[in-house]
This record gives C-alpha cells, structure tokens and sequence, in this order.
C-alpha cells in the first residue's frame, strides 16, 4: 500500500461515508483572512448559541449555524467587523466538530491558553511515571501531557471502573460497551427536541416509525437520545481539554481555591447578580445575604464545590430564572427549588419540584430528617440553596458521585445501584456545566489552582475515542408495505417482520413487487418486476435510510414446475454494486473444523482477529483430517506459517497425504473486512472497498470475499461504514 493510495482511502472514506463522522483533521487547506493571528484553541460561551457567519457582518452576512456552549473552535485571527456589545471584534474560527468555517463575535468565545498545533512536550519523566502509576491508558496521555506542560498544578487521578455485576466474582473492570449498552436504557439520556437527527434515538418506545416522532419524556420537550451521541458523551477521552477536563473536576469544597469573588463573577447577568434575601436563619434570627454569600455558606456547611452548586442551579432553572425559584406558583407561594430537585419528568416537572420543596418526599410533609438534614420545606432561597446542597451533598457526592460526569453516568454503583441513580437526563449537561466553570474560572484568573481531576477509565475502550455525530439525516428505514402481484405473503405485511414465504401459481416467471416506505427519504432496492426461476428464489427487498442504514425484507418465492430447484437472489439488473462470489467445493479429501471454524466451499471463516483464532496454531489444531493426511498452513505472502502466527485473509491451508508433494486441496482463510491480508482491519482494507467500488478493481476470490464487511453479497458504501465502525466504535465484524 503507497502512502498516496492510503491518503485517497483515507479521504474518499470522509467523503463517502455518510454514518461516521471524524472530529479532527481538516478537510482542505483555507485562507486566512488578514488580521491579527491568534492561533489558539477556543470555546464557544453564550448559552443561547454562538451565530456562526460567513463575514464579520450581523446583517449583510450569511448565517451558517449556532454553535453550542462550549463548542470546541480554532481561533485563527481576529479581525474588525459590526460592532456588537460596543465592541467590533471578531474571530475567524473552525469548529473542529464540523469541520466548518466562519466568523464567531470575539465575546462569544472564550480562548484557552492551548494553541492549536502545539509543539510536541518534552518528556517529564516524573509526569510520565506518575501516569504509569494512576495506570491512565496510552490513548489517553497526549491529552494529559499538553494539559500538565499548560498547568503544572492539576491533579489528575484515574478512576478504574469496577463492573457491579461481578462483586461475587471478584470485581473485574467495567467495559466500555457494557456501560453504553445499559445507558441505552430508555429515558436514562435525553436530548432536546432540536437536536439534530443524529442525536436523536430512533430506537423503540423511543421514536415511532410510522409518524416519525419521537416520544417526549416531559414537558420540557426533552426526547430520547442516540447511542452515538451517547457514546460519544460517555468516552471520557473526547473531554481532555483545557476546558472540557472540568466535567472531571472533584466536586468537594477547597476554601484556598474556592473565593466569593469567584462566586460573584459566576451569578453576574443573572437573577440572582446584585440582589439579597432575607430570612430567618436555624436560630429563629432574621437575617440578610447576597446570593454569592449563600452560595458560600452553603459550601462551608456542606462540603460542595461552591462552584459546582452555582453552575447546577444555573443549568437547572436557567440564566434568568424559572417557576421553580419565582416564589409565586399557585399553591406554592413562598416555595423556592433552586437545583430541580424531585422534578421528575413529566407533564409538570417544576410542580414536582415545588411539590418536594413543600411537601418533601411523603407528599404530605417532610420527615423529621428531611427536616434536619435538609432544611426542609425550603420557605425562602437560604433554605432552598443550602438545604439543597445537603441533598446533592449526602446523595451524589459523599458516595463517590464526586464530579458532573459521574452525576450524569453513574457506572460505578458503589453506592448506589449502577446507572439509574443519575442527577439529571440531559446528555449535554456535564459538557454545559464544565464550559460555565471554565469561563468563571478563566475570568477570575484562577486556572492554575491545584485543582484535581477523577477521570473514569473503563476496560475495552474503542481504540480511538468514539466520534462526535453531526449529520442531520433520517435513520428511518422501515417499509410502511410490501405488496406482490402474484401469490400471498406469509404472514401478512408487518413492518417489524422482515421474512416472508409465498407460493405462486405454476408457469409464473416474472413477478412485480411494489414496495413504499414510511419515510419520504428512504431508497428501496430490489423491489420491481424480477424473474423468478423453477423452485425456491430468493429475494432481498432493501430499505435504505437518508443516513445509508439498511433494512432487509426477505421474500421466498417458490415457483411449483418440473426440474431443480435453483436458489435464486435478485438484484434487479440495474443493480451498480460489485458481487462477492463462493467457489465451488473443489473435489478433495473431507475436512471437518471444530471450535466454532466453518468451511463453505474453499473458504475456511470465523478466524475473528479480536479474538485470536486468527492464531495458525489455534486454527490446525481445530481440522479434522481423513486417516493419512496432513495440514500446512502459509501466510497471504506464501510464508510458511508457525503455530503462533497471525493470518490474514488469503491465507493458505494445504492438505496432503502422506508422502505426496502437491496438495490434494487448498482453504482458503476468509477475515471479513480484511482485504489485504495482513490479519487487520484498517484503514488500508478501506482502500481496497473504494478501489472495487470506484475502480471496478478485482483481487483474489478470498480478498474479494472479505471486502463484504456486512455479509450482503455486494461491495459497497455500506461496508466502508462497517469498517469504520470497527475502527472507532469498536464494532465486531460478524465472521460466521
């Protein structure tokens, strides 16, 4: 493989594949615009959207996008344009995400102190040796490293998830694709009814297919939320960033870093900036603070990251306040509910709210305890803000849900049982939170306090952090119905059934198959008029989402008449995908195979590289031979093959009897998604995809065999995604 051929893989596997998207590299070279260079690494601040232009201009520019809170943004150079809050700043910026180019106001972004391409960091012996202990993961140190040369002073600890399911077994590590396959669990992450397509779950009783909606879990509007998007928010590696890395940030009180100043800078432009309340304190004293100062008392008395309860309060009842701190909700004047605690989702989340600030948990008064531990009923701000923080304090912190990523995703349940006991549903919030800290942190000139961070690491991570989702596209791919002009489907047409058995009358040699999906988007394949053979045909009626997910009805035709049956799949002719072909079983001595091996034809499969049957020695020991024969087995380069040697897809195994010199048959070793032979799947099997697609290039009937990734008997777009599923979702490739 030539570096330029590897360059072109890599680049039209960007352009191509439409399910994945790559969150760092850029896609083409741009010119910079004159102006002030800046050339450091940014973060998007307004809560409400950072507008995203095509020229410094408010209203003579073309608006591209809002960028989220804490968008992670190039800042190349700043350059004068309209005037916005007296000032005519702006940043010529790329948001790494989405690889997309524009203008951002320069209020509207905070810079780090990261430029973008910094310069390689020299070796800290006793920084590297520290890594090594806290036992921090190879994939996880390049961030670690730059973050420690900008800010000598942080702490980071690993956190080794421990996998509740096996404390009687001897607590082994949590895996990764375990803890996302039981976040998945339905209302346990929601996004916004905005969010892009991507984001949005389109697994029941999440969406409904037929209507394409989505089902709301409250009032809010809040819906379920994609496995990628989750994903991506649960791989703590997308998060080491300068300011990103405070989602990890332990959120216990430290008077030498925490200061009122700090509190102020955090409530000003809010409702709560400037103001003070009165109220009787624990000893029947009437007293009168500033909100910074109760925020501090709360701290003081609890033990919580002053900070943090600002920052939760803010993301709870928003910049300007909501119903749940107004004070004047009918039947519930005087009641105040500064964290949303009880505001379970439904119909009336804040009621819930207000119901527990009153009622406490028995809905009819509060318990003694809840009365002494957390001041309830919270009758003013004083006992809403501290008696709260109590609450978080007992229920989040002190069991060891010590920073927002882990109020968020409870994956360890020491405490708690695992997953359920999560503060909020918002999957954006740690990310929320950590941008607010940030900036507060960054305006007070206070980022190189000794802060610590606990930075969860779990067992079989995807080799690479699980990418960001950005597209905007539809995943539905269900048939709304299937009709057919000859014989009747059984059963009948279901959109969740997708095997069908029919009989037509004999003599029958074409039939017309008239399929419509339910979403305007989708693409049907080999629907139409197909011609149908004597016996039993086969045919695989594809629904293929905007986004390219793929959904197979299959329909068994069985035309009665006199001969064979002859198996027939039908693709209609217009059909552009390159097939992958079986030989024929040569003739030759049987060989059986054991351990879960299956020989079709000539190809010997299920050598699955992640699990090392791959291995020659693993796969000879699992052949059964006739009496008086023997097995070789050499490399796809015709190297003869030790009992520990890897093999690839192309690999020989020979089989001969006693004496004889020349090979009485030959398997072929099929890995699918290994074209080139070397017993991995990367970036260079990509190429081999492209080069069959594009290039209508052939190799080998094993190599061949392997570029069908997703087993459908075609070389296409869809098998580049499963490929790069493989790579960096750390997908398995089915191999039997």
């Amino acid at each position: 493989m030539t570096p330029v051929r590897l360059c072109l893989a890599l680049l039209l596997t960007l352009l191509l594949v439409l399910s994945v998207s790559f969150p760092s590299g850029r896609a083409m070279a741009v010119t910079l615009p004159e102006g002030e260079t800046i050339n450091k690494i940014g973060y998007t601040n307004s809560a409400g959207g950072s507008a995203l232009r095509t020229q410094p201009r408010i209203n003579s520019s073309t608006f591209i996008a809002y960028l989220a809170q804490g968008t992670q943004v190039e800042v190349f150079v700043k350059v004068k344009g309209d005037a916005s809050g007296g000032s005519t700043d702006w940043y010529y910026v790329r948001d790494v995400m989405r690889n997309r180019y524009g203008y951002v106001h320069a209020s509207l972004v905070t810079l780090s102190t990261i430029p973008i391409n910094p310069d390689p960091v020299d070796p800290d012996q006793d920084f590297e040796g520290y890594l090594d202990s806290q036992g921090f993961p190879a994939s996880y140190k390049p961030a670690l490293r730059q973050l420690h040369a900008a800010h000598p002073s942080w702490v980071f600890t690993a956190f080794h998830v421990v996998d509740e399911d096996t404390k009687n077994t001897g607590w082994q590590p949590l895996a990764f694709t375990k803890a996302l396959d039981k976040e998945m669990t339905p209302g346990y992450n929601l996004v916004t009814k905005s969010a892009v397509l991507s984001h949005r779950s389109y697994d029941a009783p999440n969406y409904i297919y037929a209507t394409d909606t989505w089902k709301v879990y409250d009032a809010g509007g809040w819906i379920g939320a994609s496995r990628d998007i989750v994903g991506y928010s649960l791989d703590p590696r997308n998060f080491l960033n300068e300011q990103q890395i405070f989602q990890f940030e332990k959120l216990t009180y430290h008077p030498e870093v925490h200061k009122i100043e700090v509190v102020e800078a955090a409530i000003a432009g809010s409702f709560m900036a400037g103001k003070t309340v009165t109220f009787t304190d624990l000893s029947g004293t009437s007293r009168t603070m500033t909100y910074a100062e109760i925020f501090m008392d709360a701290a003081e008395r609890t033990g919580v990251n002053p900070f943090f309860l600002v920052q939760r309060s803010l993301t709870e009842v928003g910049k300007n306040g909501s119903d749940s701190v107004s004070g004047t909700v009918s039947g519930y004047e005087g009641y105040y509910n500064f964290y949303n605690i009880g505001a379970t989702a439904g119909s009336s989340p804040i009621l819930n709210g207000l119901r527990y600030a009153r009622y406490g948990s028995t809905g009819s008064g509060p318990t003694q305890n809840e009365k002494t531990k957390y001041l309830l009923p919270w009758d003013s701000p004083w006992r809403a803000i501290v008696g709260g923080a109590f609450w978080i304090g007992e229920g989040y912190i002190i069991p060891g849900q010590d920073t927002s990523y882990l109020q968020k995703f409870n994956i360890d349940g020491a405490t708690y049982g695992t997953y359920w006991h999560q503060y909020m549903g918002n999957v954006y919030a740690p990310t929320i939170e950590a941008s607010r800290v940030y900036n507060m942190y960054k305006n007070e000139g206070v980022l190189d306090a000794p802060f610590v961070f606990r930075i969860p690491v779990m067992a079989s991570m995807p080799q690479s952090a699980y990418p960001y989702p950005s597209d905007n596209l539809s995943r539905n791919n269900w048939l709304q119905s299937l009709t057919v002009s000859a014989g009747t489907l059984s059963p009948a047409f279901n959109a969740e059934k997708y095997a069908y058995s029919l009989t037509v009358p004999a003599g029958t040699d074409k039939l017309t198959i008239t399929a419509q999906a339910f979403h305007p988007k989708a693409t049907i394949k080999n629907a139409g008029t197909v011609s149908l053979n004597t016996g039993v045909n086969t045919i695989a009626v594809e629904t293929i989402s905007e986004n390219g997910l793929k959904r197979v009805y299959t329909l068994t035709v069985t035309r009665p008449g006199g001969g064979t049956t002859t198996p027939t799949t039908a693709p209609p002719a217009t059909s552009t995908s390159t097939s992958t072909t079986t030989p024929a079983t040569t003739s030759g001595p049987a060989v059986g195979a054991g351990d879960s091996y299956l020989i079709k034809g000539d190809f010997l499969i299920n050598a699955c590289p992640t699990e090392g049957r791959n291995k020659a020695g693993k796969i000879l020991s699992a052949l059964t031979l006739p009496s008086g024969y023997t097995a070789k087995i050499s490399d796809s380069t015709g190297a003869a093959a030790t009992a520990d040697t890897l093999l690839g897809t192309g690999s020989k195994i020979e089989i001969f009897y006693e004496g004889a010199q020349k090979a009485e048959r030959t398997l072929l070793l099929v890995i699918y998604g290994d074209a080139n032979g070397d017993g991995k799947i990367n970036s260079i099997d990509l190429s081999y995809i492209i080069d069959s697609m594009y290039k209508g290039q052939s190799w080998t009937a094993a190599q061949n065999a392997a570029l069908d990734a997703s087993r459908d008997g075609k070389v296409n777009s869809i098998d580049l995604s499963v490929l790069i599923d493989h790579m960096y979702k750390g997908q398995t490739i089915k191999q039997n």
